[in-house]
């Protein structure tokens, strides 16, 4: 036996190795985030309307890119703790890598925390709940990469991380497709990490068996994509990533790296320019010479939730709706009507302070579940304060929390009448009877204006006479159920005493998505599902009219003042309606405008064009040829588009709230 063999001679005992460090190859996060842009391609592919060959290759490589690309800068942070800390601490290292999960789940979720921190427990316990909600949120990244290490480990088990993250991934195509990109963007992070931690070790071993040109282009396939990503995505390109939830990565870059446009064009001529600069030190606008009631005016604001236009305009709801039916025979209707917003407390402070949300200031206000956005501190003057200025009664029903007074939705009314607590929405019985018992108490000679809001219909849909069905026949029935409302104020006005002065105004805050552009309910976009309503107005002093000129219930401010015989402040973006009520054929000058979490649109002739100021996209629709907006003409009609645009960014540059450095707020 030769046991030189064997014993290494004396002096030549090789030098101790370092312990090693067990950590998975710095590129597992990005075969996650890979697998998650595959999920998102196949689902966008099924689910959603992107449009024709070209954008869906655009859609494909950048939502691959980008989420190889945020994958890689988790891998990043991942691999510099390793080689930094876990050498040292492995205990040091998970809890660095806690701590910067928690930042990046406090970055991405931070609005929902807060929201929650409100609403649970009544708000009682927010200063702890948040801080709890924050840090816990920390685990989920933390937890993910662990249990992935855990089973890249175990042969045996290594393949439940990926089931289970594409598991995760797929839900997340499935669930709250049109809304909370944060909650898909948290899902995408942790399901990525949890998958490609998991086959890690099994990438990095198979890559080492490749050849040297395989590895080479492996290499230079994640180089491709990484310049891709900071290449700037084309406006088409983004606009299809943000229909499908999984396009997180879209949404990150759009809000860390993406710009609009810039824009050298000047508005369009024919667009009143005193429109588009600051209204500040301008003397407020007299009322018409038309005087459609004499005496002492009584007038009623109705607004109907979600009521969207072609629901109570087409012919075939008639017998549905009998009462609107009518007002529309007798009265004036407008049938090319605007809301000012998607979203109730949005649209009906806009129509009360005459001012678009961009123009007003907005703060969060109220307790527990009703603890919301509201422009509270904004000093505008509401068009009510006006009228109890001018000697009118002003009255209202508040049927939901946010329209008392102190929220300042639709503030000033010196009568009250609260019918509601917290969230819930007041029924049409309960709004109506204290309006029309006030109706029958105003006196000969009082100059009176009411204002009621009924919350029928709303989702679910559940109370009209259809409660089972197709969710359009049960949003039908409830118009009809606040129909048969409507009916009991018109009594109430037709009487003797109210009938020669009183008119009574009908529409809606906002209208209603039945899957147009693939959402649901309203508040969500800005599309003219949403924007489109009803406006109706009627009374004995009134002529019936159609009139297809394009209105906005901004307008509805200055034309109660006028019907009243009081000044409209001249900063108010609306226009009064009375020559329009009157029979005149006058044309409004206004540009008519919406807003919508961080969306801003303006209807320039029969153009529309809408810029998304957090998804940093355009758009711009003929609403003659496509009423639908399907057909987006931002890159293919330029020369008609720019100066839409010029116009829309004119007007917010001029007017927007811009104290003390504020800016709007995304979601109130």
């Amino acid at each position: 036996m030769n046991d030189d063999a064997t014993v290494p001679p004396a002096g030549d005992v090789p030098a101790a190795k370092p312990p090693a460090i067990e950590h998975d190859p710095s590129l597992a996060i990005c075969l996650g985030a890979l697998l998650a842009g595959v999920v998102d391609v196949v689902a966008a592919n099924v689910a959603t309307p992107l449009g024709g060959p070209g954008v869906r290759v655009m859609h494909a490589a950048w939502d691959m890119a980008l989420l190889f690309a945020l994958g890689l800068v988790c891998d990043g942070v991942v691999f510099s703790l390793d080689r930094g800390v876990r050498r040292r601490s492995n205990k040091a290292f998970w809890l660095l890598l806690w701590a910067v999960s928690i930042f990046g789940m406090w970055w991405t979720l931070e609005r929902i925390f807060s929201r929650q921190a409100d609403a649970l427990l009544g708000g009682r316990f927010r200063a702890l709940l948040y801080p709890v909600f924050v840090v816990g949120s920390g685990l989920g990244p933390t937890l993910s990469l662990a249990i992935g290490r855990f089973l890249a480990k175990r042969p045996r088990w290594f393949f439940l991380g990926p089931v289970a993250g594409l598991a995760a991934l797929v839900a997340n195509e499935l669930l709250y497709r049109d809304d909370y990109i944060e909650i898909h963007t948290a899902i995408v992070w942790c399901s990525a990490t949890l998958a490609g931690a998991s086959v890690g070790r099994r990438f990095a071993a198979w890559c080492a068996t490749r050849s040297e040109r395989t590895r080479r282009g492996l290499v230079g396939g994640a180089i491709a994509a990484c310049a891709l990503a900071v290449v700037p995505t084309p406006n088409a390109a983004r606009l299809a990533l943000f229909r499908s939830p999984g396009g997180v990565g879209a949404w990150i870059f759009a809000n860390v790296a993406w710009q609009l446009p810039a824009l050298d064009t000047a508005p369009p001529a024919d667009l009143d320019p005193r429109w588009l600069a600051a209204r500040t030190g301008v003397p407020d606008r007299p009322p018409s010479e038309e005087r459609i009631v004499h005496g002492a005016p009584v007038v009623v604001l109705l607004t109907i939730d979600a009521v969207r236009a072609d629901a109570v305009l087409d012919p075939a709801h008639a017998d549905e709706l009998p009462t609107l039916a009518r007002l529309m025979r007798e009265g004036v209707t407008f049938d090319n009507a605007r809301s000012p917003g998607s979203q109730t407390a949005v649209s009906l402070t806009a129509l009360f302070a005459g001012k678009f949300f961009s123009e007003m200031r907005w703060d969060r206000f109220g307790e527990g579940s009703s603890r919301f956005e509201y422009a509270v501190q904004d000093p505008t003057k509401r068009f009510v304060s006006s009228l109890s200025d001018g000697g009118v009664s002003t009255f209202k029903v508040a049927s939901l929390t946010f329209l008392r007074n102190e929220f300042s939705v639709a503030p000033g009314f010196t009568e009250e009448v609260v019918v509601t607590k917290g969230r819930r929405h007041a029924r049409g019985k309960e709004v109506v009877d204290p309006l029309v018992d006030r109706l029958r108490e105003i006196d000969p000679d009082e100059p009176f204006f009411a204002f009621a809001h009924m919350t029928e219909p709303h989702a679910p849909y559940d109370r009209g006479k259809v409660r089972n069905g197709p969710a359009w026949d049960r949003y039908v029935s409830e118009i009809a159920a606040a129909d048969a409302h409507v009916a009991r104020v018109v009594r109430a006005l037709s009487s003797s005493a109210l009938a020669d002065r009183s008119i009574l105004i009908v529409t809606s805050d906002h209208g209603e998505a039945f899957g147009e552009h693939g959402t649901r309910e309203h508040t969500k976009t800005i599309y003219d599902e949403l924007l489109r309503v009803p406006l109706i107005v009627w009374g004995k002093p009134l002529e019936h009219r159609t009139v297809d000129q394009r209105v906005s219930l901004v307008d509805l401010g200055p034309t109660i003042l006028d019907l009243f015989g009081l000044d409209t402040p001249d900063w108010s973006a609306g226009e009064s309606l009375v020559p329009l009520l009157a029979g005149k054929d006058v044309k409004l000058e206004r540009p008519v405008l919406a807003e919508g979490r961080l969306r801003r649109a303006m209807f320039v002739g029969d153009l529309k064009v809408i810029v998304d100021l957090r998804r940093k996209t355009i758009e711009a629709y003929d609403l003659a040829k496509d009423p639908k907006e399907l057909r987006n003409l931002y890159d293919v009609d330029r020369a008609r588009v720019l100066p839409a645009l010029a116009a829309l960014r004119s007007y917010f540059d001029a007017r927007s709230y811009t104290a003390d450095g504020y800016e709007p707020l995304y979601k109130p």
